[in-house]
């Protein structure tokens, strides 16, 4: 049996916040398209980078605000949010408490949907909050490690329903568990490779960056190669030059992915060398870039 969660106000909130990202993204986009390279061109570059995970993460929680839900049955409460699934076994909920004092304030990377986050309830067990509403206005089910707040559209008829199940007993003894895509990628990324991919992310900014400031003083034909006798054997256009930082970021893609799979093999260092490999690149690229240039 399903139950949808009260509306949440924020889910037209956040769908008018990715109107407005969008929207100024596409104007620094046309700008930055109609602007001669320099500095300010790879500031708009980097604020609309910048807006991509804020537009990810909006979608996300919005997504979650729209289609949350609680299903009942004889083995367990499953819980969908987003792409979130909860399972919680009904013979785990040792108590229901139909309201609770509000833990903590409004915080802003919670929003949209600002009743859907996790911290800590009473008796310094874990508070999974999966609700539209404030605790106050929620039902609060108890179990010995957590404690999960629900906002059902129907709370009495949710309360029914669960006991009713609860008299029949389980079918299948499920274990108490969020099933996410890709299970288990909190330990997919651990600090290392958080800062190996971090770093390589900054090197391809900083070669694009370096370029980009020094192009309107550059001459608009550059030689790129000496013959054995030291004359110029090859003669570009200055637009050439971001071949370099375009193999950077074509290094730091496939490596990047290449080391994600491997951890995902367990194969741990294998991924730490291939993420390593992309700042050595980003290094060599950026040694050919000034000796071209200087």
């Amino acid at each position: 049996m399903s139950f949808k969660a009260f509306p949440c106000r924020s889910r037209w909130e956040g769908l008018f916040a990715i109107s407005w990202v969008l929207l100024i993204d596409i104007l620094l986009f046309m700008w930055l398209d109609r602007r001669l390279t320099d500095w300010l061109s790879f500031v708009l570059l980097v604020g609309i980078l910048i807006s991509v995970p804020l537009l990810i993460h909006l979608i996300y929680r919005t997504w979650g605000a729209f289609n949350l839900s609680y299903r009942l049955d004889r083995d367990a409460l499953t819980i969908h949010w987003a792409a979130t699934t909860q399972v919680v076994p009904l013979g785990a909920i040792r108590r229901v408490i139909r309201s609770g004092n509000e833990v903590g304030g409004w915080v802003p990377w919670f929003w949209p949907a600002p009743f859907v986050r996790t911290g800590r309830g009473q008796r310094s067990r874990r508070l999974e909050r999966y609700a539209s509403r404030p605790l106050p206005s929620c039902l609060l089910l108890e179990t010995d490690d957590a404690i999960f707040a629900l906002s059902p559209l129907r709370s009495d008829a949710f309360l029914e329903a669960m006991e009713a199940y609860h008299r029949l007993g389980p079918i299948e003894m499920l274990p108490q568990e969020r099933r996410r895509p890709l299970m288990g990628t909190e330990s997919l990324l651990d600090r290392p490779s958080m800062w190996l991919l971090g770093l390589g992310a900054l090197g391809v900014l900083l070669l694009f960056g370096v370029l980009m400031t020094l192009y309107p003083g550059l001459p608009e034909r550059l030689v790129m190669q000496y013959n054995s006798t030291g004359a110029p054997d090859s003669i570009r256009s200055k637009d050439s030059l971001f071949v370099l930082p375009i193999i950077s970021l074509a290094a730091y893609m496939v490596n990047g992915i290449g080391g994600v799979w491997m951890a995902y093999r367990k194969q741990r260092l294998g991924a730490y060398l291939l993420w390593s490999g992309t700042l050595v690149v980003h290094v060599l690229v950026l040694l050919a870039l000034f000796s071209l240039i200087g």
